[in-house]
């Protein structure tokens, strides 16, 4: 074959296989971005239908609570029948959820009232009307409901069903019977709640213009579903036609829906449906475009080949070496910057500025529970690996510190995981703290990192022991230390880009210019850290000159400054009897915040719950022990910490009480867990210093 003719043929045959290459990476590419947003959708509808199930179970929840907790006023009341409208208006009236409330009494109950006697009680716009229903034209012992009642002795929730008065409301009814001082049924109490408005509050925002949301029975029964100018009663039916013979989540020809269903009874689901051609429509478009282009780019590619042919080899080696390092300068810089806080309260400041090459350095801070943890390290060496080996480092900061306190277990943890396969044997200096925002307490503890300066009324060195780094043994013991900081303290932490800045006589910026820098800013009027960063930033550069960096130049300032605390201790001993002193402390500490009550007995219940689990559990019989209890808040949140010396147990690890059990099935323990954590906010424990410390906060 002719040479010519042969290069040409060649020529074709790579624009053919590039054109293969390209469509499968292309196909490959769609079904990616199909499967992303698939999964997307999932998050997006998991987190949607998650919240919604979540405020029908609260809902529901503040309704059984009801019944719970004003049933000894509707027994009380059995002797005057009378007086069974008053305790249904208690009943209506203390629940904004509750429409209406009744009893029906068992036959002959009140011979004065006849056979039959239900008082109703009805709640519309504030207004309360009383009757009775029963009568001649309305025998309730017939309804099952009343027989399901009388027969299973326990509350239950009704099946959804559409008031005969008002058709335009759905109720449903939660039912429980009420026993006389002999433990017999006199009549089965319930209280009636209008769920019209799910409907509303589903589809109020929707992620597609014919996308709709629906509540339903756990037997597939519509409970709550879009208004009609959403969609259409046959494309309704269809939908649900499809969810109740399908299994879970599902995405068929036409429609495709994802499912929630309550982790509580009455066990219901919640729905999104999506129309399947209205979902993938943009991905769709984006094939036929992404089709057009790669098209154009054979075409080009192809008219490249045939001019450049001599100078292919050369270019694609050239290229290659470009790309590779243009990618890993590119990839190991976004890392780093996508890691650091993006946002600062006026008490913390953190920069990172990277050299002409990425390094390994990074800083990161979070609040919880009041207080802030924080971190600042250094992998040695530079380039992409580096950087990568600081992201694992950052991703176990943040994992382990959501559980634990204790920075020195932090660093072990960090540790065990980063010489796990570390065949390059690189090394990383850390330093992590934990700051409680409102006492000063830190607890810190370092990894071969450099000494923060502490600047209060002078400019010194925090005392930090020289543990080894991470990375370097699994089995390094690291030893924490602790200290409080007054009020204006301000900790400086730098990598030793700072230190170690050279100028162009290669001599470093040095820790004793740090210093120096420091105790002139604190002369000034403007302490925020902030500026202080910015100063030492400045008088680095200043000093390098034209020097180029060497190094990554990270700083982290942190200024404790808390904010007017309202603080309150008591002792107590472990005696049963303290609870009473225990709630009047709670009760005159949530006063000074006007707190209401409604708020300040749920907190009651949670304390009382937590300090009578130690006062009989925490010390061995016959021993005498005390608790602690300290309640401070910042009017923003208020936290109580609850300290003891006696045996260590953590409430935070006890399994919840299954409330769907018989309480005969139920094991021992778990209800005052299962308390404490709905109606507080946040629930850690720690073991300091020989003791256990229960730390419970609320968000006011």
């Amino acid at each position: 074959m002719d040479p010519t003719k042969k290069r040409r043929v060649s020529r074709l045959f790579i624009v053919v296989i590039a054109a293969i290459l390209v469509e499968i990476i292309s196909i490959a590419q769609y079904e990616r971005v199909k499967s992303a947003m698939e999964e997307e959708m999932g998050v997006r509808a998991r987190v949607v239908l998650g919240a919604m199930g979540a405020e029908v179970g609260h809902m529901m929840e503040l309704t059984e609570a009801t019944m719970r907790e004003n049933m000894w006023k509707v027994q009380q009341d059995l002797e005057h029948p009378d007086s069974a409208f008053i305790s249904l208006v208690y009943l209506v009236d203390d629940n904004p959820h509750v429409i209406g409330g009744f009893l029906t009494f068992v036959p002959d109950y009140y011979p004065s009232k006849g056979r039959l006697f239900e008082p109703y009680v009805k709640k519309s716009d504030g207004v309360i009307t009383l009757s009775q229903f029963a009568g001649q034209d309305h025998d309730y012992t017939q309804n099952e409901f009343f027989k399901r009642a009388l027969d299973s002795r326990r509350p239950f929730w009704s099946e959804p069903y559409v008031d005969a008065a008002d058709s335009s409301e759905t109720l449903i009814t939660y039912a429980a019977p009420v026993l006389d001082g002999k433990g017999r049924i006199a009549a089965i109490c319930g209280l009636d709640m209008d769920v019209s408005w799910l409907g509303d509050t589903l589809n109020a925002r929707q992620p597609f213009p014919s996308s709709f949301g629906l509540l339903l029975t756990d037997d597939g029964a519509l409970v709550a579903g879009p208004p009609e100018s959403r969609t259409s009663r046959a494309d309704l039916e269809a939908a649900l036609e499809e969810i109740r013979h399908g299994e879970g989540q599902n995405d068929g020809k036409e429609i495709s829906y994802r499912s929630y269903q309550m982790v509580r009874a009455p066990y219901w689901q919640v729905v999104q449906v999506y129309r399947t051609q209205e979902v993938y429509a943009r991905i769709w478009k984006m094939r036929r475009q992404q089709v057009l282009l790669v098209l154009l780019g054979l075409a080009i590619l192809a008219f490249m080949i045939e001019r450049f042919a001599r100078s292919e080899a050369k270019l694609r080696e050239a290229s290659a070496e470009q790309a590779r390092m243009s990618g890993e300068l590119t990839v190991a810089r976004r890392i780093q910057q996508e890691m650091l806080p993006k946002t600062f309260p006026s008490f913390v400041y953190g920069s990172l500025e990277p050299a002409r090459e990425v390094g390994g350095d990074i800083f990161d801070f979070y609040t919880r529970d009041g207080k802030l943890f924080f971190c600042i390290g250094d992998v040695a060496g530079k380039g992409a690996a580096s950087a990568m080996l600081m992201s694992v480092a950052h991703s176990l900061f943040r994992m382990v510190t959501r559980t634990e306190e204790d920075p020195a277990r932090i660093l072990s943890v960090l540790n065990g995981e980063l010489c796990r396969g570390n065949d390059s044997n690189m090394f990383v200096t850390f330093f992590v703290g934990c700051l409680d925002q409102y006492s000063g307490e830190l607890d810190y503890a370092t990894a071969g990192h450099e000494k923060p300066f502490v600047l209060a009324e002078d400019v010194t060195l925090l005392p930090a022991k020289p543990n080894l780094p991470l990375g370097v043994f699994p089995d390094t013991h690291f030893e924490g230390q602790n200290c409080t900081l007054s009020p204006g303290t301000t900790l400086f932490l730098y990598t030793d880009g700072l230190t170690e800045s050279k100028n162009v006589d290669r001599k470093p910026f040095g820790r004793d210019r740090v210093e120096a820098v420091l105790k002139s800013f604190m002369k000034s009027t403007d302490q925020s850290p902030a500026t202080l960063a910015s100063v030492l930033s400045k008088a680095a550069h200043n000093f390098a000159g034209k020097a180029p960096q060497s190094d990554d130049l990270t700083m982290l300032v942190i200024r404790f400054a808390p904010e007017a605390i309202l603080r309150d201790q008591i002792t107590l001993v472990n005696d049963i009897k303290e609870v009473s002193r225990l709630n009047e402390f709670v009760k005159a500490f949530c006063g000074k915040l006007d707190i209401v009550p409604k708020t300040m007995a749920a907190l009651r219940l949670a304390l009382e719950e937590s300090v009578v689990n130690v006062i009989n559990y925490a010390y061995p019989s016959g021993y005498k022990g005390s608790v602690d209890i300290l309640a401070e808040s910042d009017r923003k949140q208020l936290r109580f910490t609850i300290t003891d010396s006696g045996t260590p147990f953590d409430p935070t690890t006890v399994l919840e009480a299954d409330t769907t059990l018989e309480a005969e099935d139920r094991p021992i323990g778990g209800l005052g867990v299962l308390l404490t954590r709905k109606m507080m906010d946040s629930i850690s424990y720690s073991r300091r210093h020989g003791q256990n410390v229960l730390l419970l906060t609320k968000y006011l």
